[in-house]
């Protein structure tokens, strides 16, 4: 029996509920859950609207609308751009990359040609034959399901203006194929060379089944397992902040994924070599050792090091032109973390119990940053989307050696003590960042490996 526009939109609503409850129980803490950081690894956990186009041969979901902060089809993409050999870009686009100076320089555009004339349908990213049957809200979303009669491969040309189809083979998968290996783009605008026409896609989902079997509500429960096992491993392997194609089973994600897994393993290992064998090393040492590997400030995140907040009005009145953040985590979903890095040989807490100027210091600086951004957003959002005061930070500072304590637990009760003294700022040693590097690289190894995750 075919599939119909109410049965998808009751697969669609129930998958958001069972991939939402999944994700809540691999990322609580255990042992109630396995410990995954709580990231927005896919669309079906935030606030979405998915529109699901059903074609004859097989199923379309797409999340759009939610495009980049700039002017991403002139320059900065990341996108497809649809062309003709003759090229269509107009005068005054080759006119502004010029004066910009990125005239013949990768701008984050990619151009491909057709061969051939494309048809009006697909130069203006029609689809005409679909309408909308079934609309329905599931938590914070909406589903949309528009049916009709047309075919999934025309529906991928219409939607990538012609990219996907007459230029580019993205190898459909056929009806005989494998349930749950679906096509994914992720972050990636389309559009016509001329700039009339284009289409930033947050999230496509292509499926080429349209039986029953496929869309049985039992089964979902198993393939969240199996997709949050992807989404996972497509965050952490993947680009940060680049368009992702990804083509079928974990072939397309595993490779990458181990290779990063790897070079996580090497870079622990010379970490903890250096605060053994180095431990009164001048801070120089660790700060460029962090410098070169920041992956171990955060696992999960993209560390960007260095961004130089430019006050737009001048120097302040404490004749500071701009303040640094050391890096600024980013993460999915436009979350963020501000981080200040301190010599590993300064100690947090004086003999009576009093956080010392160091740790003074480094939280003033922390709020210096926290101005900024409330005050000056607008200089801050086209690089960091998003960004807000609320967002936390991290002080990261001395040794789990410490002198001032005589044991590890009474140092973690200082920093929880810490914790509620600055506000939303937490305390992290040099061998916290070790543990937490060792723990994160176990969490993913678990990704690897066949069978539920987080069992």
């Amino acid at each position: 029996m075919p599939l119909s526009p109410a049965s998808l939109a009751a697969y669609i609503s129930a998958y958001i509920q069972s991939y939402r409850a999944a994700h809540s129980r691999l990322t609580a803490a255990p042992p109630q859950g396995s410990g995954y950081p709580d990231l927005v690894v896919s669309p079906y956990l935030a606030p979405s609207h998915f529109e699901c186009f059903l074609a004859l041969d097989g199923v379309a979901v797409m999340v759009s609308g939610n495009e980049p902060p700039y002017s991403w089809w002139l320059a900065g993409g990341p996108a497809l751009m649809v062309d003709l050999p003759e090229s269509q870009t107009p005068p005054e686009v080759t006119q502004l990359l010029s004066n910009s100076g990125l005239l013949g320089k990768p701008i984050g555009i990619y151009r491909i040609v057709t061969k051939a004339p494309l048809a009006p349908d697909t130069v203006y990213g029609r689809f005409d034959e679909l309408t909308t049957a079934v609309q329905v809200s599931v938590l914070d979303s909406t589903v949309t399901v528009r049916s009709g009669t047309i075919s999934l491969s025309t529906l991928l040309e219409r939607l990538t203006f012609g990219a996907f189809g007459p230029i580019l083979d993205i190898h459909l998968p056929s009806a005989d194929s494998d349930f749950w290996r679906p096509h994914i783009i992720r972050n990636l605008g389309f559009m016509t060379a001329d700039r009339r026409n284009r289409r930033f896609l947050n999230y496509l989902e292509i499926m080429p089944h349209v039986d029953d079997a496929a869309w049985d509500q039992r089964s979902i429960p198993t393939r969240v397992g199996s997709d949050l096992r992807r989404d996972f491993g497509i965050s952490f392997a993947g680009s940060r902040s680049g368009g992702i194609l990804s083509f079928g089973g974990p072939a397309d994600w595993n490779p990458p994924f181990m290779d990063r897994l790897a070079s996580l393993g090497v870079t622990i290992a010379a970490f903890e070599r250096l605060l053994r064998t180095q431990p009164g090393a001048p801070e120089s040492t660790y700060q460029d050792f962090l410098a070169q590997h920041p992956i171990l400030l955060d696992v999960y995140g993209e560390p960007i090091p260095k961004p130089r907040f430019i006050f737009p009005d001048g120097p302040t009145p404490l004749g500071k032109a701009y303040v640094e953040p050391d890096f600024v985590i980013r993460y999915p979903g436009n979350a963020y973390r501000l981080i200040e890095l301190e010599r590993p040989t300064k100690g947090i807490a004086t003999q009576a119990g009093h956080p010392k100027a160091e740790m003074t210091q480094s939280a003033f600086q922390i709020a210096e940053w926290r101005q900024f951004i409330a005050r000056h957003y607008s200089e801050l959002k086209e690089r960091f989307p998003g960004i807000s005061a609320k967002h936390p930070a991290t002080v990261v500072i001395s040794r789990t050696t410490e002198r001032s304590y005589p044991s590890e637990s009474d140092l973690q009760q200082y920093k929880d003590l810490l914790l509620h003294h600055y506000e939303n700022i937490d305390v992290l040693t040099y061998d916290d960042l070790l543990v937490r590097a060792k723990e994160a690289h176990a969490r993913l190894a678990a990704i690897g490996v066949p069978g539920p995750l987080g069992a």
